[in-house]
């Protein structure tokens, strides 16, 4: 049965001196640190608080994974000025994280044979620059493991996506690299990608607040997104949310029906003056899952136990977990993940960075223990590092490469 237990927190002198706001005595943890994930004393919530207040960030949410257990925390406000506060159930833009949710979806379809992680992705379907002759070796291997070239983003209609170094060379970020993924699997399913994801993953580990598309019934759980002096962010393609969710309902078919076409037609309709290009369309493989800190921690219990049982889920993880390109001596990328390797031990991560949400796990299946951060403010990875440190005493490299 799933243990969802608020946390103890650690002693408020130890929480002071990790968190590195006591001037004399504070010491740097070293990086081969063994501090177990555990809970802490509830005395620390004052310094957590007092980290909100300072990064202007009015919330977080965090999740800790131990074996089959979970804890979850929250602290804060949804919306700055208001009194409602944060709780493990409260929803946030996730972000990047998206992909490591849609990687899993991905990769379990390559299981099955549907698709090949090998074959150049121009065989699914038409490139978005065929003109460029090294994208015509991209595979899904490089776009899962950010080295097919293709930048993180266009955001005019003038700029060509075009392979900027040999594909599988070396490590680039690219969010369009997610959203072409996510045109073939919808070609090859026939079904959307928050569909496949809801069958896929959040129904079968009972993600009840988790979804790829904007859905109005999670509106009234939402946290708010704020700037990094804590003013209320607008939210981004609202009226194209909106004129997708009157498609949709005149259509007689669920929000996260809509695909990749149907958002496109939204786009022209709500906002003509902006440019049709992936960045700006939404439901997205690569940034758009709305989830809670419980609800991804169940995700997370998945990825750092399924290998106990073995089989397809076992599988799956495994090539997620499989090195493809370096990037430093401490991280790599794997197939839809960041891997880390510290103290002997290797990570799975993911940051996810929105207007006005930042968002990071960790996982370590050999342990099987895991931990995310969720925070609605544009400074919210100044708190999510020290929130990791401060728990689980441990200093990610991937702090420095970020």
């Amino acid at each position: 049965m799933l243990d969802v237990n608020s946390t103890s927190e650690i002693s408020r002198r130890s929480a002071l001196t990790r968190l590195g706001v006591i001037a004399a005595g504070a010491c740097v943890l070293p990086l081969d640190a063994r501090v177990r994930f555990a809970p802490s004393q509830p005395n620390s919530d004052e310094e957590f608080e007092r980290l909100l207040r300072l990064a202007n960030v009015p919330s977080l949410s965090y999740a800790i994974v131990d074996g089959d257990k979970i804890t979850t925390r929250s602290l804060g406000v949804r919306r700055a000025g208001e009194a409602e506060r944060a709780t493990p159930d409260t929803v946030y833009a996730a972000a990047s994280l998206t992909k490591a949710v849609f990687s899993y979806v991905f990769l379990g379809l390559v299981n099955e044979g549907l698709l090949s992680l090998d074959k150049p992705v121009r065989e699914y379907m038409p490139l978005p620059n065929p003109e460029d002759a090294r994208a015509a070796t991209i595979t899904a291997r490089h776009l899962l493991s950010h080295s097919g070239g293709w930048r993180n983003w266009r955001n005019n209609a003038t700029q060509t996506l075009t392979a900027d170094f040999e594909p599988g060379s070396r490590w680039s970020y690219s969010g369009e690299g997610f959203f072409f993924l996510q045109r073939i699997v919808e070609k090859l399913t026939g079904k959307s990608v928050p569909i496949l994801a809801r069958e896929r993953v959040f129904e079968p580990l009972g993600m009840k607040r988790s979804s790829m598309a904007g859905l109005a019934e999670l509106e009234p759980f939402q946290a708010t997104g704020h700037s990094g002096r804590g003013d209320v962010t607008q939210p981004f393609g609202r009226p194209t949310l909106l004129e997708l969710r009157r498609m949709m309902v005149a259509r007689g078919a669920p929000l996260d029906a809509a695909k990749v076409e149907d958002s496109e037609q939204a786009i022209k309709t709500a906002e003509p003056m902006l440019p049709v290009l992936p960045n700006f369309l939404s439901p997205n493989a690569a940034a758009s899952m709305l989830t809670t800190a419980s609800d991804f921690a169940l995700f997370l219990r998945h990825l750092v136990t399924a290998r106990r049982a073995g089989g397809r889920a076992a599988a799956i993880i495994e090539l997620m977990m499989s090195p493809q390109v370096r990037c430093n001596d401490a991280v790599q990328w794997g197939l839809g993940v960041g891997l880390e390797d510290l103290a002997g031990r290797r990570f799975a991560w993911q940051w996810g960075d929105n207007p006005g949400f930042k968002n990071i796990f960790f996982a370590d299946p050999q342990q099987m223990k895991a931990m995310a951060v969720f925070t609605n403010g544009d400074r919210g990875a100044r708190v999510y590092e020290r929130v990791i440190r401060a728990l689980t005493g441990e200093d990610h490299p991937a702090f420095l490469w970020l």
